[in-house]
């Protein structure tokens, strides 16, 4: 299968100098549903033009629908958006929310959808999800490294598209709440505002601690393409037209020299990608994770973005075609052009015979050649005539303007698509109930904790009003130690284990066996945080066992359903929905947050490692921005990564009757970095309200996030 090479089209100039300089298949947003709103991005008319230019030049045009969607866009706004793109051809949709890529399945069954890299999937049990799901490619998560890849592909029959140049995320894609939680505008609904890119401070550090250098990986290439990726992705949907055709022209020029067995010598590779840090640089540029060596080379601690003002020029790309013309006096001129295995006839008025001056066949040759700004050039016209006629320039130019005409329709025909109507809408296929339900009436709460230290665990142990703990796997594997695993067994109190943020192939196997250890000790369930483990876990046939975090992003009954076919217990509501958003959503099976440190960014960079050394020693570090607010920094050496927590606790103390009236069965208290003293009272102080039904005055300074305000 051949590579294929993915440019992003911010705008329909850098669509053309994408395709004009060696792009196989561009990615675009519309004014809807896309992870760059920003972006100048195309109108629902200059989309449907754009696909077509696409494929008259030969080349597949995939749209983002990579955000989050609530149920009034999905039972609204997205048929009516996607029918004329999918009718029009459109090859490929790019979805982050799992309940648009369900609802997309049944009511457009054959148009391919890619996994987004917002859904951060990082494996191949995340990806075999995905696959038995429907998925036709997995956008991988940036962090994976070459074994990771081939190991998707060795597992899984989805093609891999990689991201190989332009900007990186301080976190994981799709796990960042920085933005949402501090301005408002949040990334997984494509307003991100890139608070990453700010100064901050930490071990005695300061700088843009958490800005990445962008990714080049020209030398890396023959070892992505050995990985099994397919398809290369270039980012940069908010970068200028000549930017994005530099970059295509490089990547498509060592593309066809891989192809050729032509390896670069290290002069022309340096000389490329200075030519590319011309274009644009942040400080330089790094490898990105295919290697596995995360660090502080990655970084671009001072703000040295660079713009380049020597613009590229844009080449428009032409498909060659063939032509064969016929003149003669006693009938109409016919004219064939074909375009691979698609041809087409056409005929123009009778040639007369020339009075005085006759044509020549050079001055036909040429007029007929004049194929303007159409997507074709001659590469072969043949002519019959008879000698002697005299035919105007007008009619050639008439005759060549409809063959190219109705050979673009011929071409164009292909792609095209009925209307699929309510193929698959029928509500009971999936044995789901359907969006739209509105819960209403007081439902009894039990109120849950999850604790990541021993000092938090020994305070709620023993607390009443607590129904069910949750422990994180560090956590548990010190209470074995400690007490031995009996303790746990002997216990009244049900209990659960948190999985981590996030799950990778060397993480696999602990997991695993710590389960297998939970189980045997009395282990009632699993809280999932990332696609990754819920693959691991379902496929040892615990799907039943597993609930799920608020990072799996049910945002829409779509979504909801999603996860009930899989079969998992619950789940937890989003954190970026507000009051009318949540009484609007399926609660039936769900818990709500109601107290914790939001994680705002799940990251494979070390704060520790890249402001000092890395003793692999867990620690929970201070990360200050410019308003000297302090965040807490969780180093999770375990599983290798870092989360970053806000600076105020969230908390809904007050708010035990509005949130019984939505129909949740669960209120979950989530303790990270607080010492054991805090855990006491705040534990006690929510267990008063939702437990003994108290009023109580708020004891403690809370964020009640976006429970109010919600996002955009």
């Amino acid at each position: 299968m051949a590579v294929e090479l993915l440019a992003p089209a911010g705008s329909w100039e850098a669509m053309e100098g994408a395709i004009g300089a060696g792009a196989d298949a561009v990615y675009a947003g519309g004014r809807l549903f896309g992870a760059r709103a920003y972006a100048e991005n195309f109108s629902e008319d200059e989309l449907c033009r754009a696909i077509d230019y696409a494929h008259l030049r030969k080349c597949r045009f995939y749209l983002t629908v990579n955000t989050l969607l609530k149920n009034r866009e999905i039972q609204e706004q997205l048929d009516p958006y996607l029918l004329p793109l999918y009718e029009q051809g459109l090859d490929a949709v790019i979805v982050q929310d799992l309940g648009v890529f369900a609802h997309i399945r049944r009511r457009f069954p054959d148009l391919p959808i890619h996994a987004s890299t917002q859904m951060a999937v990082t494996g191949a049990h995340g990806a075999k999800v995905l696959e038995a799901a429907g998925a036709a490619r997995v956008v991988t998560a940036r962090e994976l490294t070459f074994g990771e890849l081939k190991k998707i592909r060795e597992e899984t029959s989805l093609e891999i598209e990689a991201f190989v140049h332009g900007a990186l995320c301080y976190s994981y894609s799709g796990r960042c709440l920085f933005s949402s939680m501090l301005g408002g505008r949040s990334g997984n609904r494509g307003r991100c505002a890139q608070p990453c890119r700010l100064p901050y401070q930490a071990g005695g550090k300061s700088g843009r601690l958490l800005s990445p250098k962008d990714i080049c990986t020209l030398e890396l290439l023959p070892k992505i393409l050995e990985a099994g990726v397919y398809s290369l992705k270039i980012e940069g949907r908010m970068k200028q037209p000549d930017y994005v055709a530099g970059v295509v022209s490089v990547y498509r020029r060592y593309l066809d020299d891989l192809d050729k067995g032509i390896r670069p010598d290290p002069g022309q590779l340096e000389r490329d990608k200075k030519f590319l840090r011309d274009l644009f640089s942040r400080g330089g540029f790094c490898r990105g994770y295919f290697q596995g060596k995360p660090g502080p080379s990655m970084i671009a601690f001072q703000d040295e973005k660079k713009i380049s003002a020597h613009p590229v020029k844009i080449r428009k790309r032409k498909e060659k075609i063939k032509g064969y013309l016929m003149l003669s006096s006693a009938s109409r001129a016919i004219l064939e052009i074909s375009s691979g295995d698609c041809a087409v006839t056409v005929t123009g008025d009778t040639p007369q015979r020339a009075q005085k001056r006759p044509t020549t066949r050079e001055r036909i040759l040429e007029q007929m050649c004049k194929t303007g700004d159409t997507a074709f050039d001659f590469e072969d016209l043949r002519l019959e005539m008879e000698e002697g006629l005299f035919i105007p320039a007008s009619q050639l130019n008439d005759l060549r303007r409809k063959g190219i005409q109705d050979l673009e329709q011929a071409l164009l025909q292909r792609y095209k698509r009925p209307d699929p109507g309510t193929l698959g809408l029928i509500e009971a296929e999936q044995g789901c109930p359907r969006a739209g339900i509105i819960r209403s009436g007081k439902r009894e709460m039990s109120l849950e904790a999850s604790c990541e230290t021993l000092g938090q665990w020994k305070v709620l142990e023993g607390m009443e009003g607590l129904k069910e703990l949750f422990l994180g796997i560090p956590l548990f594997e010190e209470i074995c130690r400690r007490e031995g695993g009996g303790y746990l067994r002997e216990r009244s109190r049900d209990w659960s284990l948190a999985l981590p943020h996030i799950t990778r192939h060397r993480d696999l196997d602990r997991i695993l066996r710590v389960c297998d250890r939970a189980l045997s000790y009395g282990c009632k369930g699993f809280l999932v945080r990332d696609l990754e483990s819920f693959g691991l876990l379902a496929e040892r046939g615990w799907a039943g066992r597993c609930r799920l975090d608020a990072s799996m992003y049910t945002y829409n009954d779509e979504a909801v359903d999603f996860w009930r076919v899989q079969g998992v217990a619950a789940d937890m509501v989003p954190l970026e929905l507000n009051e009318k958003e949540i009484a609007h959503r399926d609660n039936s099976m769900s818990s709500v947050m109601v107290y914790g440190y939001i994680p705002l960014m799940i990251s494979a960079q070390c704060v520790q490692k890249n402001t000092g050394r890395c003793d692999r020693q867990k620690k929970c570090l201070t990360l200050k921005d410019r308003y000297k607010k302090s965040f807490p920094v969780q180093c999770y050496c375990e599983s290798c990564y870092n989360v970053i927590y806000n600076s105020l606790p969230y908390g809904l103390p007050g708010h035990k009757e509005i949130l019984q009236g939505m129909g949740l069965d669960w209120a979950f208290l989530s303790f990270t970095v607080e010492d054991a003293a805090r855990t006491e009272s705040v534990a006690q102080a929510f267990i008063r309200a939702y437990v003994q039904g108290e009023r109580i005055e708020e004891e403690f300074s809370f964020t009640k996030g976006h429970m109010k305000r919600g996002v955009g």
